[in-house]
This record gives structure tokens, sequence and C-alpha cells, in this order.
């Protein structure tokens, strides 16, 4: 296949961009029926951030995304002293409507709510980073400490385990991974007295418990109780 003119493909529910990069110009097949993965919401911003980006920068159109670009300007002085569009901020407008198109092609129903009156990619990304970023920030905030302040109390162990790997997971899907340790050390300070034993145990041992060698422990006490 001639890479100057295949296809970008990834699949999902917005369009994709299509271009023989001539002369660095994205041309009129900037959009397929081919999709993204992901429509932007409120739990996957991450995620769309990621692909989003990689498929700007295959085509090289970063620059789009920068509110210091200032574009060519739109008319220039002829021969005679008289002013003529500038074909150069014809094609950079041509370029910024396209990837706007296509950025706001990206995200749910409800979040174009936040971009109405924007029309330049530069002002549509911006609005979205500093919306999410913000967004994230208070989710990681939060599930780190729901994750740190989580006691086990009247908990059947399953659940409350169960409870504990919500939280990894929500801090994943944020951006931020626990670690094994982590998680272990989660668990550990969140049980009641009558785990202490097993506390010592796990807390004191040379070998390195797992996650799951650590609920198998736990799991065999609730039962023998």
């Amino acid at each position: 296949m001639d890479c100057s003119s295949s296809l970008f493909v990834v699949q999902s529910t917005t369009p994709v961009m299509v271009s023989n990069l001539t002369n660095g110009v994205v041309d009129s097949r900037f959009f397929s029926t081919k999709k993204i993965s992901v429509f932007l919401d409120d739990n996957n911003y991450l995620l769309w951030r990621q692909q989003v980006l990689l498929a700007i920068k295959i085509y090289k159109l970063q620059h789009f995304l920068d509110s210091q670009i200032v574009p060519p300007p739109q008319q220039l002085l002829d021969d005679t002293g008289l002013l003529q569009e500038n074909p150069a901020f014809s094609i950079f407008k041509q370029q910024d409507n396209a990837l706007a198109y296509w950025l706001l092609s990206s995200v749910n129903p409800v979040v174009l709510l936040h971009l109405i009156g924007l029309d330049t990619c530069a002002q549509i990304w911006n609005t979205l980073v500093n919306l999410y970023d913000n967004q994230t920030t208070y989710r990681l905030m939060f599930y780190r400490r729901a994750l740190h302040s989580q006691r086990k109390a009247d908990l059947s162990m399953k659940d409350f385990l169960m409870k504990i790997k919500g939280f990894c997971d929500s801090l994943a899907s944020c951006g931020e991974v626990i670690s094994e340790r982590e998680h272990v050390t989660a668990i550990l300070n969140s049980l009641l007295p009558d785990y202490e034993s097993a506390i010592t145990i796990i807390t004191a041992s040379q070998v390195h418990y797992t996650v799951q060698g650590v609920t198998s422990i736990l799991l065999d006490i609730e039962a023998r109780q």
C-alpha cells in the first residue's frame, strides 16, 4: 500500500483523517467513514486524548492545537499595490476548520454544550483540556483519599475487597495505576483488629505477598470465623 495515500483507520464512532500530505497540506479526502474508538465523555478523557493526539501527530497537525500560533495574514499586497487573498491563509483556515470539525465530531453531544461558539481548533482543544484536566485532578484526589480511608466495618470480606479494587480501577482510569504493594497496603490498613495476626504475618514476611495471595488468606480467615 502506498503510504502517501493510505487511510488512517481506527475503529469507532467519529470521522478519521485521510490525507496524502502533498506539500504538507491535507486534501479534500481529510475525512472517511472510518472512526476513532471513543466519543469523549466524562469518564474517558485520557483515552480519548491519547487517540486524538496520536491521530493528529501522524499528520503533523499539532500546531493547530497551539493558541499561540498566528495564522498567515488574510490578505497580501500584489505587485500593483492592491490587496489580494493570501493562498497560505486560505489553506490554513481550511485545515483548521477541518480539524475543528473532526474534534467536534469526536465528543459526546452533552460535551458539545461546553463548545458552543468556538470555531477554531485551538479554542476547542484548549477548552476541553482545561475542563477535563481539572476534573481528572479532582477525581484522582477523591479516589486516592477513598482508597486509603476505606474501612471494612461490617462489609463481607468479598465486598470489602471488591470496593478496594474498585477504587484502584477508578484511579487507573484517571491515568494513575496503583502498584500491587500499595493495593495490599490499602487492604491491610483498612482491616479490623480481628485480622491483626494475619496483618503481622503478611507485613513481617520476607516474601512479597500479591493481591491475590492476600485475598486468599483473608477470605480463608473469614470462612473459619
